[in-house]
């Protein structure tokens, strides 16, 4: 090793020295060239995080939803959109169910089984106004219709014994083919009198309205001792269905009656019933898992306009549910047995409505299946709920659970009636309810 003035050089074997000048400005360069090196590399890293920051934060301009959490809708904000969802619902009609109790004219079933009775029993005796013999009529076992045996002897007293076979309960009508009627018993006498139907106070009839009915005789012989034929004219109207007592008049002044007869009216077509009283109805108390449903209503009839759909303007009533919690499904039951005597359900239909939320909609889920079932004075409504979760821009999140539907009743009876009475009907009523109690209250304000 020598020591040189400039300073202390490394001698290395096998090496001149002349060339370590030139050595030691090599390492120098490539020093120098590593770190430009470094330098520029974190100059490129910089830029490189820059850019990424300034693309999310484009990002975020354009999807707010994504970099901040959506907030609740203020109160006012919310009960405006909660209409118009109510207001757009989309309309489901389901199929117009008829009452399976009743005929298709109109008249139920057991009611059109006396009736076949009767005119079978007409049949089989001649025809009203013949020469039949006097008869003993004695009853066939477990029936109220009789049949004929062998002539009977004089009554002690003069009575009414049976109307076309029937002891108990004949059913007089108008209808054609059912109107004609062979009254037998004693004591008539031979001289023509007067026949007639006289309303009677009884569970079809609690309120007597029925104007006396007299009918006709089939012809100037049909009046005899023991047997009557008259009839009642097809075209009658104006009279309710009624419990009703025939009532024969003899020449001779006297009075014979038979009580626990049935007027049954003649049926026109099916009308749609415009009102359904808030009183016939229960509505299921429903609630939320935290509070009672805020909006519960029964309108009826309902009218366009506010949150009612459209189409529900043509229904007999509209039932509304909504809140912005979820809530399960219930029933409503309606009651029609306040229509006037003779008047019951001929069918009705049921209108199920999907709110239309507003906004981007994230998730549906719908509670229950809905349905309907209904009878001569009665009609159950199992109702479905939904729900529905939206965002609406720039950061509003909105949702909302609901049960919307309207129900159209159509309602037959007799001709020349009206199916409520005038001091029963309660027009361009609206009800609200509480989800504590199914009271209907009868005033114009609406819950929002």
């Amino acid at each position: 090793m020598t020591l040189q003035a400039d300073g202390y050089i490394p001698k290395l074997a096998g090496t001149d020295w002349r060339q370590k000048p030139l050595q030691g400005q090599t390492q120098l360069v490539a020093a120098l060239l590593m770190a430009h090196a470094l330098l520029m590399g974190r100059k490129t890293h910089t830029v490189s995080q820059s850019a990424v920051a300034e693309r999310s934060q484009a990002s975020d301009r354009q999807n707010p939803q994504a970099a901040t959490e959506a907030r609740e809708f203020p109160a006012g904000e919310y009960a405006r959109l909660r209409v118009k969802a109510l207001s757009n619902a989309n309309g489901k009609p389901g199929p117009r169910i008829r009452n399976p109790r009743l005929s298709m004219e109109g008249i139920d079933l057991a009611t059109l089984a006396v009736l076949d009775e009767q005119r079978r029993y007409r049949r089989n005796s001649g025809e009203p106004g013949g020469t039949a013999s006097p008869r003993r009529l004695t009853a066939t076992a477990g029936s109220d219709l009789l049949r004929t045996a062998l002539p009977f002897p004089s009554c002690l007293n003069p009575m009414i014994i049976a109307v076309n076979g029937r002891a108990v309960g004949p059913v007089f009508t108008p209808r054609r083919g059912d109107n004609h009627f062979r009254i037998e018993g004693c004591g008539f006498g031979n001289a023509p009198g007067e026949v007639r139907l006289e309303s009677e106070s009884g569970p079809i009839s609690p309120n007597p309205e029925m104007q006396p009915i007299v009918l006709q005789p089939e012809r100037a012989a049909s009046w005899s001792e023991n047997q009557i034929d008259v009839r009642l004219d097809p075209r009658l109207a104006g009279n309710p269905d009624s419990m009703a007592t025939l009532v024969v008049l003899p020449a001779d002044g006297r009075r014979i009656e038979l009580h626990g007869c049935r007027f049954l009216a003649l049926r026109g077509e099916p009308i749609i019933l415009k009102t359904i009283a808030a009183s016939w109805v229960k509505l299921s108390a429903t609630s939320s898992p935290f509070h009672p449903i805020p909006q519960f209503e029964y309108v009826s009839p309902p009218t366009s306009g506010g949150d009612i759909p459209p189409g529900a303007a043509k229904m007999s009533a509209l039932v509304i549910r909504s809140d912005n919690e979820a809530f399960g499904a219930g029933v409503d039951t309606y009651d029609f047995s306040a229509l006037s005597p003779g008047w019951v359900v001929e069918s009705i239909q049921v209108e199920n409505y999907d709110v239309a939320c507003p906004g981007d909609v994230t998730r549906t889920q719908q509670f229950g299946d809905a349905s309907a079932r209904v009878d001569d004075h009665g009609l159950t409504v199992t109702w479905a709920s939904h729900t529905c979760s939206s965002f609406i821009p720039p950061i509003f999140r909105f949702k909302m659970a609901s049960s919307e539907y309207a129900v159209k009743v159509w309602v037959t009876g007799p001709i020349g009636t009206d199916p409520v009475g005038v001091d029963r009907t309660q027009r361009g009523q609206k009800a609200e309810l509480s989800s504590n109690s199914v009271k209907p209250r009868t005033n114009n304000r609406r819950i929002q």
